[in-house]
């Protein structure tokens, strides 16, 4: 029997099991579900939500199918290098384990766990949906799923705009991020943006790909909707992977990204002709978050462009906390090699807004290396006649590659709730159909 078999067979066993792929609905659904499932006293007022529930599950289904879980990851790069990553990080809590006993805070090592079973079930989806997609007929069923779920939450945003819905968290929420409309999603600007963000980049992909033949009504919708909520979400990060991603596409696949621009400029035609309030508000919002912003109003013109005045401008203090990051490093040079241990910021007490030195703080310049070599390798893959899913993925990494400059959103602090595994899930599906492509041209 070869390893591929082995997969297949393996795997069309596990699916057999009705729970299992309950789990996996119920993983998909808490990226879109950020508020509390069940609430306890442990430690103050403590919260665990869906996937942290589910997690469970998705651990035990592992735990019954180690061996194939382990043959998959080998045989697939990109979970093979993320996995090394998440060998890295756990060795690194021994770090984490140190530093919260010699600073006397115990509970930092807790919490910190707890991102880091985040980080393993967040993992292991994505490896499950991946195993659920290589049989085709079911490829419809998740993408489905996926769309209606995005379209949901953006609809839901629009009706707290509309002020039919309200605040869904709590007071200590809503003070803390001054009542932010973010649906059912954690009330941090990120979660909404890069939430859509990815749900617009997957409904481009499955338009620009049409040989996948997903109802083009509920495709269409979610990505207009998926758009419009990113502009409301007043995410700058998510503007600039927007924008950065759009670029891309209009120089890889210029002829289709003319079809897409047509289909949005239809759905902003359409709104304005409805006049619906979710232009102004849209407006008002890119106004309050970008334009007003901006010291000098011909840097938006391109008239007197300086990159490094616009970054002062719309970083919210991102530079400066760069520039001090740097500076820690450089006086603690002994970190640099192998970081402080996993979520580890007891000596500095903040994180830099840079994945790239808030990685080397925690795990070091290996674990940098071991990070950067995982999300890189997505724009190595082959796909075959899928090239227009290659090049939606391909503009999404790089995307994601500029905005973490700015940003830490493919990670696991708490108030990034389940955007890295919502870009997991995503990234699985905009790969597994290039096996279809090819299994068809051998048949």
């Amino acid at each position: 029997m070869t390893k591929s078999e082995y997969i297949n067979k393996r795997i069309e066993l596990l699916f057999k099991s009705v729970y299992v792929k309950i789990a996996l609905a119920l993983m998909v659904i808490s990226y879109f579900y950020n508020l509390p499932a069940l609430k306890y006293s442990a430690i103050g007022e403590n919260e665990l939500r869906l996937y942290d529930i589910t997690g469970l599950v998705i651990l035990f289904i592992v735990f019954n199918n180690l061996k194939l879980f382990r043959v998959y990851i080998k045989s697939k790069s990109y979970f093979k290098y993320m996995h090394t990553f998440i060998l890295w990080a756990g060795f690194s809590l021994i770090f984490n384990l140190i530093f919260s006993l010699y600073k006397a805070r115990p509970l930092w090592f807790v919490q910190t766990c707890l991102y880091y079973y985040h980080l393993i079930v967040f993992f292991y989806t994505a490896i499950l949906m991946a195993m659920y997609l290589r049989k085709r007929s079911n490829y419809k069923t998740a993408a489905s799923l996926v769309l209606i779920l995005a379209i949901a939450e953006g609809l839901l945003v629009f009706a707290q705009h509309a002020g039919l819905v309200p605040f869904l968290w709590n007071d200590v929420y809503k003070m803390s991020y001054g009542g932010f409309l973010s649906g059912a999603l954690g009330p941090n600007k990120i979660n909404l943006g890069m939430n859509m963000l990815f749900s617009f980049v997957f409904a481009t992909g499955l338009l620009l790909q049409p040989q996948l033949k997903i109802n083009k009504i509920l495709n269409i919708s979610a990505l207009l909707i998926s758009f419009a909520t990113i502009g409301v979400s007043g995410s700058r990060t998510t503007y600039l992977a927007l924008i950065v991603f759009i670029c891309y596409l209009f120089v890889l696949r210029t002829r289709k990204f003319f079809g897409l621009s047509l289909i949005i400029s239809l759905g902003v035609i359409v709104a304005f002709f409805l006049n619906l309030e979710l232009i102004e508000t849209i407006t008002t919002t890119i106004e309050n978050r970008v334009v007003n912003k901006v010291s000098d109003p011909r840097l938006l013109t391109g008239q007197n462009l300086d990159v490094g005045e616009l970054y002062e401008d719309l970083g919210s203090g991102r530079k400066q906390l760069s520039i001090r990051y740097l500076y820690y490093l450089l006086e603690n040079p002994l970190i640099i090699p192998l970081g402080i241990g996993l979520n580890n910021r007891l000596l500095i007490q903040f994180s830099a807004h840079n994945i790239y030195l808030s990685l080397i703080n925690e795990v070091g310049l290996v674990g940098l290396f071991f990070y950067f070599k995982w999300i890189s390798n997505y724009l190595f893959l082959k796909f075959g006649r899928a090239k227009s899913l290659k090049s939606v993925l391909n503009g999404l990494i790089v995307a994601m590659l500029v905005t973490l400059f700015f940003g830490e959103h493919l990670y696991i602090y708490r108030s990034l709730f389940t955007i890295l595994g919502y870009f997991l899930l995503i990234t699985v599906m905009l790969i597994a159909p290039r096996y279809y492509f090819l299994n068809a041209r051998k048949k």
